[in-house]
């Protein structure tokens, strides 16, 4: 253990060395107390040494609480009260608890699927913006941040991963129309549309008790459409479900004998796998963890409910947003190279959610005495 950690710290040695000796010193000590490093990003001699690292980033961390429960975290991206954070989250009325201790109810401005942000506002101007930096340079082994609403680090870790592309695993989402899941249970067929192009994906598989099978979908059917959009094939039919999460009402259009049947189907959850039950342990896993545009894979150990908020590095560098807690020590960041494109057509409605918004009066829910 000791070891790996040498080797991890070394390359910092030169360009931060105060920095690096008071990690290394961290590291060792809980090192010593401790039976894994996955409990080492969140122990408490670890996280301490990293405090300055994080001071700036936050006072751009706000905490979100649906229905009054809290919920996960939220990212400032502009002083005039947008706020990112993670949209498969959002639920009820949505409340904001800014770094004063203050609270706001909060409007949803953008819902954009296929990253799973959202951004929402409150009607509070000199709020505290991150500014994002690029991950493209950051190598496997850097040492990561991950920002909070209050002073100390939620956790610290590596980076596992370089930036890519990711992708879910295949195993029984199409039977069972569920998102976040792979591909077994459903053929690709020879049909095509009136361009002569591919069109369908062929059910082999449905389970009776599941979204599909509730929802009238047989064996055989040929999905063709989903939500209003054109089904070519497994992997269309896949980027699609990977872009929805459980309990979305989502309309399907299959062929039956060569009849086009319509359905509505409430995505369901997959049963868990040994798998899942194992990275499962000792805290909750996001409910949507795939089908990102792009992720930087880390090793930090960040609980679902405090997703949301921006990692850094050593220099304080705001690279992401955690977007998901994956595994028992796995969680994904969305790369600033995602996000920055994105901001402009938020504010601008592009991704306005389907139910109007209005923006609640600028009176704080709690305001703490001074």
């Amino acid at each position: 253990m000791f070891l790996l950690v040498f080797v991890l710290i070394t390359p910092m040695l030169e360009l931060r060395p105060m920095i690096a000796r008071l990690i290394a010193s961290a590291v060792v000590l809980a090192a010593a107390g401790s039976p894994a490093f996955a409990q080492l990003g969140k122990d408490s001699k670890l996280l301490a040494p990293f405090k300055p690292v994080v001071a700036k980033a936050n006072e751009s961390t706000v905490r979100i609480k649906c229905d009054d429960k809290d919920t996960i975290l939220g990212t400032v991206v502009d002083a005039d009260g947008y706020i990112l954070t993670k949209l498969s989250e959002l639920r009820g009325v949505i409340y904001v608890r800014l770094p004063d201790g203050s609270e706001y109810e909060a409007a949803t401005i953008a819902a954009h699927k296929e990253t799973d942000l959202a951004l929402i506002k409150v009607d509070v101007k000199g709020l505290k913006a991150v500014k994002f930096a690029d991950t493209v340079k950051v190598p496997a082994g850097n040492w990561l941040a991950a920002a909070g609403p209050t002073s100390d680090p939620v956790s610290v870790g590596i980076v596992s991963v370089m930036t890519r592309k990711l992708t879910g695993p295949d195993d029984t989402r199409i039977a069972n129309l569920n998102p976040n899941r792979g591909l077994m249970g459903v053929f690709p067929v020879d049909e095509k549309d009136g361009d002569g192009n591919p069109a369908g994906a062929m059910l082999s598989r449905v389970v009776p008790d599941g979204a599909a099978g509730k929802a009238g979908l047989k064996v055989g059917d040929v999905i063709v459409e989903l939500n209003g959009k054109a089904v070519a094939d497994q992997e269309s039919l896949r980027d699609q479900l990977d872009r929805l999460v459980s309990g979305d009402v989502v309309t399907v259009k299959a062929k039956r004998k060569g009849e086009v049947k319509d359905f509505k189907v409430t995505l369901g959850k997959a049963d868990p796998s040994r798998g899942d039950m194992q990275n499962a342990m000792g805290s909750t896993l996001s409910g949507r963890r795939t089908g990102f545009p792009q992720v930087l894979q880390t090793d930090l150990v960040v609980d679902a409910k405090d997703c949301g908020g921006p990692v850094v590095d050593l220099d304080g560098n705001v690279l992401g947003i955690n977007i998901a807690r994956a595994g028992r020590v796995e969680t994904w960041i969305l790369p600033s190279e995602v996000i920055r494109p994105l901001l402009p057509d938020f504010k601008a409605g592009k991704f306005a959610p389907p139910t109007a918004v209005k923006l609640p009066f600028a009176i704080p829910f709690h305001k703490p005495n001074k």
